[in-house]
């Protein structure tokens, strides 16, 4: 039989993608999960597999993940990770089911940064709990920063809060396509293996002038410091969504100083995992922007 597969997060910017990519498979069944039941009934009358699962109602997690064999979990970006997840596994555990493979961040298990920690914690968390797992570790989605609206073919622009300091970078593509192969192959050949992804180490200036070399468009970076994110914190009404942004803004004003070595690296799990290395800026560029001239 095949094994069933719950996807967390299926609209959203990563999940979406491992949707895509195991839907043309035939290794493996796939749920979909959605905190709103408009969404879950529109899946369903298209003759999908869906579920409700909001991360915020433990309720929820026990009919999602009946029948479950394996979990792809990713969590708000809230300090409410840290209770999601923990109840998440509690239920999953409940359910029998026998792999998670986690999304995590790109760690180096001893950072002064609050929202690392929490995905250390929950790690461990799974680790603890019996279940087979695997970690997958991005360093800065370069999508998040590159795609934007409207997009920067038309601004001629992006910005970045850690000023000129260089960082490590891999795209949304690779994520979901390491997310998806893991999950096809399962906990026999990626059990307990924690796979870093970090293709590229660039400063927002660099990346500029790749994406302008490869486009033929003119492309600039906004190099703004932390301070200019930081401003924005206290307009934050959600107490567990500011302490988040809080955590992002101090990742921003260590990486600005240079006290991110750990994660100025270039560590390319894409290659070991789907035999072929992870997407360069440059490559990027050339499918997704162009000139008009």
């Amino acid at each position: 039989m095949k094994p069933t597969i719950l996807i967390i997060g299926a609209t959203g910017r990563v999940g979406s993608q491992v949707v895509c990519q195991l839907s043309s498979s035939d290794e493996v069944k796939i749920r979909l999960t959605s905190q709103h039941l408009g969404v879950v009934q529109k899946w369903q009358s298209n003759g999908q597999d869906a579920a409700v699962l909001d991360l915020n109602n433990p309720d929820t997690f026990g009919p999602a993940l009946a029948g479950i064999d394996g979990v792809f979990l990713l969590t708000t970006y809230t300090s409410d990770m840290l209770a999601q997840s923990k109840q998440l596994v509690d239920a999953a555990k409940l359910k029998r089911v026998s792999y998670i493979v986690h999304l995590g961040v790109f760690t180096s298990r001893n950072d002064k940064i609050p929202h690392f920690i929490w995905h250390d914690l929950i790690e461990r968390y799974i680790e603890s709990s019996g279940i087979a797992w695997t970690h997958l570790h991005p360093n800065v989605i370069a999508d998040s920063i590159l795609v934007t609206d409207p997009p920067i073919s038309e601004t001629g622009s992006f910005t970045v809060f850690w000023g000129d300091a260089p960082q490590g970078w891999v795209f949304v593509e690779d994520i979901a396509a390491v997310a998806a192969a893991v999950l096809k192959e399962g906990p026999a050949k990626h059990g307990g293996k924690n796979y870093w992804m970090s293709t590229e180490v660039l400063t927002g200036r660099q990346v500029a002038n790749i994406l302008s070399e490869s486009s033929g468009l003119d492309i600039k970076c906004n190099e703004m410091t932390p301070d200019a994110l930081t401003a924005h914190l206290q307009n934050i009404t959600s107490t567990s969504v500011r302490a988040y942004m809080e955590s992002a803004a101090i990742t921003m004003k260590l990486a600005a100083t240079g006290q991110m070595q750990a994660q100025t690296v270039v560590r390319d799990d894409v290659l070991k995992v789907l035999g072929r290395p992870g997407t360069s800026m440059a490559d990027w560029a050339k499918r997704n922007l162009r000139s008009e001239s």
